[in-house]
Parts: C-alpha cells; structure tokens; sequence
C-alpha cells in the first residue's frame, strides 16, 4: 500500500511538523512507501489527488492533510473510484474529521501514522449538489459534491466572515482558534434576513415536505459537524443512504442567542423551532429571482437561484482507522 499525504499549505505548522517527522519515521522504520505533497494554492489538493489515482488506483491511501476545504478537494476528486482517501485534521474547523476520527486520532492527527496498517475500507456517501440560475440553467462550475454538510444560512455567513478574519490575519493562531466565535459576534450584530422555498423527498420515497420560510439556520448533513464543532445533525450516518436536513426559523436575536449554546452541542432536537427531516433529494430555492442563495458545501462558498441535491450512497471508498 502507497500512503500519499496531501498537506495544506495553510496547516497548522507544530501538527505539520509533527506529522512529517512521524510520516519519515515510519518510512525508515517500516519501509512503507510514503509521499508528501504540499498544495500550492486552492484546488491542487484535487489535482494531486486524481494524480495519485491515477498511478496507484487502488493500492494508495490519500490523505487529506488540512481542513474541510482540502477533504472536499480531495473527496470530488476521488468520487466513484478506486482510491480510497482519509483526513487527518490540520485546518481550522476541521469537521469531518469529528465525524469519521476517535477522539485521539483527532486530537493528535500524527498518531495515525502509528497506526497507519490497521485502517478499514468502507463506502462513504456524497450529496450531490447541482446549481442554477434563475433561468434555471444549469451551473456546472458550481456544482459539486460534498461529503459532510452543505448550508444556508446564518451559519454560512458565519463562516465566510471566520475565513475572512483568517485571510487578513495570515495564520494569526489567536484568530485562527477563535475565527468563529469572533465571526459569531459580528453577524449577531449585523442581523440577517434569510428567506426560501423548499421541498424534500422524504427517506422511504412516499411522502414530500414542502414550504415557503424565514430562516435562520438551514443545513443538509451528511456528517455530523461544521463550523468549528456546531453539531445540527448528531445522528447523521456517513454510510445510510439518508441525508438529515436541520431547518431554523427566523429567530430575533434575544430567541436566537440561548438556542445558540445547545446547538453547538447537538442538543436543539426537539425544539419547536427546529424542524428536522430525513430525505434522500431535495431543491430549495430562492422567495426573491433577482436574489442569490449564499451557501457553502463543506465550508466552500458559492451563489445559486435553485439549488438542488440526492444522496449517492456508497460513492466515496474511506479508509477509517481505529485506535
């Protein structure tokens, strides 16, 4: 087996260090074939991904070695093939990792190399997501697939302003730790008026769910967390075949703050102004034709009138390791 690491160039340099001397101790120890690539700039993880695909089909494990910006580089590129990919987190919210890495793993990502031989092969599911305009032309520069949870939202405008503070501060580590709760603050101050049309195929092809809302929250799961450990779906499966969709009513700011705290920590089910649904495709689109949806799949930004979007079970083969 070829071990192929795929390091962000904007990791966290002490895990990167520490990663790189562990990942050379284990070539001269054990002999094992190994390759450390750093991207250069956005987009070559995928690059570097689908070559190694290339070479080594499926005797290679590609390591996402970054946060969830470089596993859904990496993730696109190795859809419906025979490379297996893994993450090891080293960005700044890594959130797919939470889902999929024990606890140990994810605090200490340089201790998989010491257990680099005793990983698991299993299938992963994707959620499409296709993008139109409002036309509904199709946007096959936007459309993607992600694996862990695709947003709309309060929640993506958090994000994009946590990733703005990171770019201006260049690796600042006092940011970087708390890029979301500074983002946090600023868009509870800013306020927001969020509004969309949807409608569900609900898991067991029977029944739809559809409306007209005021939002605040809106996310499609396939893992479990984003956004620097917030946890709308702490059921999700990466493996059912089913996607969890959290939907949040428009919320003044006095409701919004308190519901804030237990949806960071999984415990907002239940809650009346929460509405939760299990689904295998959807569409949800924009009240207004001259306005955009701002979402993010993965914490990746885009801009769409309709976005419409299935689960593809077994789409993506994961290599999982256990303690």
């Amino acid at each position: 087996m070829n071990y192929i690491f795929l390091l962000n160039y904007f990791a966290e340099r002490k895990k990167a260090t520490e990663l790189e001397l562990a990942i050379r101790d284990l070539e001269i120890r054990k002999g094992a074939k190994v390759e450390i690539h750093r991207t250069e700039y956005p987009g070559h993880a995928g690059e570097l991904a689908a070559d190694a695909a290339r070479r080594y089909q499926s005797d290679a494990i590609v390591f996402a070695c970054g946060g969830d910006g470089t596993v859904h580089e990496v993730a696109n590129a190795l859809a419906f093939g025979q490379t297996p990919m893994s993450v090891l987190p080293m960005g700044t919210g890594n959130d797919f990792a939470r889902t999929v890495l024990p606890e140990l793993y994810y605090n200490e990502p340089s201790k998989v190399i010491d257990a680099i031989e005793n990983f698991e092969i299993r299938p992963v599911d994707l959620i499409r997501v296709d993008c139109y305009d409002e036309l509904s032309n199709f946007l096959p520069d936007k459309s993607r697939y992600s694996v862990n949870i695709t947003s709309f939202g309060l929640d993506t405008m958090v994000n994009a302003q946590a990733k703005e503070y990171i770019r201006k501060t260049n690796r600042n580590s006092f940011v970087r730790k708390n890029a979301y709760t500074i983002a946090i603050l600023k868009c509870f101050i800013k306020g927001w008026d969020f509004q969309m049309k949807y409608s569900f195929e609900l898991a067991g092809g029977k029944e739809t769910a559809q409306g007209q809302m005021k939002f605040s929250l809106a996310c499609i799961c396939n893992g479990r967390y984003y956004g620097g450990g917030f946890n709308p779906s702490p059921q999700s499966l990466t493996d059912d075949g089913v996607l969890e969709v959290c939907l949040v009513e428009d919320l003044p700011r006095r409701k919004a703050i308190p519901l804030v705290g237990k949806y960071k920590k999984g415990k907002h089910l239940g809650n009346p102004l929460v509405s939760f649904y299990k689904v295998t495709s959807g569409v949800i689109s924009s009240v207004d034709r001259n306005a955009q949806i701002h979402g993010n799949y993965d914490g990746e930004d885009f801009f769409a009138h309709q976005v419409r979007f299935e689960v593809i079970p077994d789409a993506l083969p994961f290599a999982f390791f256990s303690i």
